[in-house]
């Protein structure tokens, strides 16, 4: 049985992603070596390697391909596919994880969409208490039609809003008190990210037990029936709520019955831990094939 790597190529020290890769690995390997230098990737074994557009990782495959090696990437952050990825054509590579839903890589057979998952530290904050008191929560910046989502949902109390300045901002909620805000709510307002429909807040919203509140499409592109429908492919209806517009989400949170929410949480409980259950599957058998 052949060894296989397990190596990120990132030059980000904030490693955003990190528990999460090691959740969705965990079934074969804990180790994610961590390296900021190409020449420094060890490209001695077949490798599954995990990188972003932004950084010069076809030099590392090269040396791959030059030892006879093959290769899975993992590519990040590529919510507009700005990258080509030309070496889905290589015999060498035998597949592709993105974590970001595209119409052009929707039909290839390398190709495996994986949720965004949730940020470094995420979990070991969890506390699994159940005490709901918020109607509904969100934490962000107000950019867009972000604004107008809050104003329409300002009457469902109690809530509560942290705005701060941007993305990881030092004027935003640490993690702990981020994931204590999202456990005291039973509803996450998960507008879309900056550059894509999707956002980590969906998948910490769902690692935490609440129901997220999205849109089903960004002005990018349009998927039918929605987004989630192609992040969660084949789940015949989306368990959170999800809409074309932010009234009609207002609307359908409005006014639920106790028993409604408890069945909404309950199906999107049941969704995570399927589709989680799903995409660490589909890591583990990315990683046998490099064994054999």
């Amino acid at each position: 049985m052949t060894s296989v790597n397990i190596q990120w190529f990132t030059q980000d020290k904030s490693l955003w992603e990190l528990d999460w890769l090691r959740y969705l690995f965990s079934d074969v390997q804990q180790n994610i070596e961590i390296e900021a230098d190409p020449t420094k990737i060890k490209t001695n074994e077949n490798t599954v390697l995990i990188c972003n557009h932004a950084v010069p990782y076809r030099y590392v495959l090269d040396e791959l391909r030059s030892k006879g090696k093959q290769y899975v990437i993992v590519l990040l952050s590529d919510e507009n596919l700005m990258d080509p990825c030309e070496w889905l054509h290589d015999p060498q590579c035998l597949g592709l994880m993105r974590n970001y839903v595209h119409p052009g890589q929707l039909t290839n057979p390398k190709v495996k969409i994986f949720g965004l998952g949730y940020k470094r530290g995420f979990c070991e904050h969890l506390s699994g208490d159940q005490t709901r008191d918020l109607q509904w929560s969100f934490a962000g910046t107000p950019h867009g039609e972000r604004k107008q989502m809050l104003d329409m949902f300002a009457d469902l109390k109690p809530n509560r809003a942290h705005l701060c300045s941007g993305f990881n901002a030092n004027d935003g909620l640490d993690t702990a008190e981020y994931v204590k805000l999202l456990e005291s709510s039973k509803y996450a307002l998960c507008p879309p990210g900056q550059d894509s429909m999707d956002s980590f807040r969906i998948y910490e919203a769902l690692e935490a037990g609440c129901v997220p509140v999205s849109l089903n499409n960004s002005l990018q592109f349009i998927l039918r029936p929605s987004y989630w429908h192609a992040v969660f492919y084949g789940e015949q209806k989306i368990p959170f709520v999800s809409e074309d517009w932010w009234e009609l989400t207002c609307d359908a949170v409005h006014g639920v019955s106790s028993e409604k929410y408890k069945q909404h949480k309950a199906d999107c409980a049941a969704m995570w831990l399927k589709w989680k259950t799903l995409w660490k599957t589909a890591a583990t058998n990315f990683y046998k094939k490099l064994q054999h």
